[in-house]
């Protein structure tokens, strides 16, 4: 593998402009004074990091805040600490939504040395939508994504590369079957050497790339099929060129609230199996991910459930 380049500021910058230029234009194709109504409330998926790393067009209602806590519960028997993703997404209004998100990671007490604490990476995302672009029965996405590892964490943390990702994604949903939900899109990863020590993953790019998605959603409730495929290469971004391939189809369960004592906390369980194939050979792995989720508002209601008196009027 080559070794990674200097980011060069000025074209990821240019590409930004291009794909706001972009999303500014295609919102005006929309008639002047056409208001839609709400979109009828319907779960969805927001990206999963290592099981469902796609900014589908949907958000949440404007002004709600979710606090996301992923415990990587495996930890507690590879390693000799505890990586815990913890981070907020805000949907400012109907189109716009930011998610900043840190990896934490602390001695367990577990294992045979002490795996230090800290903030191991810091990541910012962004996503704005496009409803009925470029068709009147599709949605689209744009969305930027950074990624930067930070102060000291241990070697097999990250893969000690800074990552801007700016991408796109168009969602279509079948008239004809309502749980089924296609999607498409490209993006690419520009990324640049940290001056923290990381591990790369097996087939991963370590040069700056673009790739290409297609996948669908099977939507059954609280359970939920997906099933993608990316191709992914450095061709005419990087300095040598190399192509991969990754399929990975998924199962996320949405637990109902019946099996975690009606709390307020929305658990989320997803199990994947990822193919891979590419200048390392090729690899086949399984994936898993426990996410915890509340929204600011259920907070606030917790907090004035708990210091109110028994008798006193609401």
């Amino acid at each position: 593998m080559p070794a990674t380049s200097a980011l060069k500021p000025a074209r990821p910058a240019c590409l930004l402009a291009g794909l706001l230029a972009s999303a500014a234009c295609a919102q005006t194709t929309e008639p002047a004074g056409n208001i839609h109504a709400p979109q009828e409330s319907r779960s969805f998926i927001s990206r999963i990091s290592g099981l469902f790393d796609f900014d589908l067009p949907t958000i949440d209602p404007p002004g709600t805040v979710k606090l996301t806590l992923h415990p990587h519960v495996g930890d507690l028997v590879r390693r000799d600490y505890l990586r815990m993703d913890t981070g907020f997404r805000w949907a400012i209004n109907d189109h716009l939504e930011i998610s900043p998100e840190a990896a934490v990671y602390f001695n367990h007490g577990l294992g045979d040395e002490n795996g230090g604490y800290g903030i191991g990476e810091a990541r910012l995302g962004a996503k704005y939508i496009v409803r009925r672009w470029p068709d009147p029965d599709m949605e689209t996405s744009f969305s930027l994504n950074i990624q930067v590892p930070t102060g000291r964490p241990p070697v097999d943390l990250t893969d000690g590369l800074n990552h801007f990702a700016p991408e796109f994604l168009v969602q279509h949903r079948a008239s004809r079957n309502p749980k089924l939900t296609t999607f498409a899109g490209a993006g690419l990863d520009f990324v640049s050497q940290s001056n923290a020590a990381g591990t790369p993953g097996r087939n991963q790019p370590l040069d700056d790339s673009m790739n290409f998605t297609a996948g669908a959603i099977y939507d059954l409730g609280q359970l939920k099929w997906t099933l993608s495929a990316t191709y992914a290469t450095t061709a005419l971004l990087g300095e040598e060129t190399e192509h991969f391939f990754y399929l990975q189809p998924n199962v996320l369960w949405y637990v109902p609230g019946r099996f975690t004592f009606n709390s307020k906390t929305r658990w989320l369980l997803g199990l994947g199996l990822r193919a891979s194939w590419g200048p390392d050979g090729s690899e086949i792995s399984f994936k898993n991910r426990v996410r915890a989720e509340i929204t600011f508002r259920q907070v606030m209601e917790n907090i004035r459930t708990r210091v109110q008196k028994p008798g006193d009027k609401p």
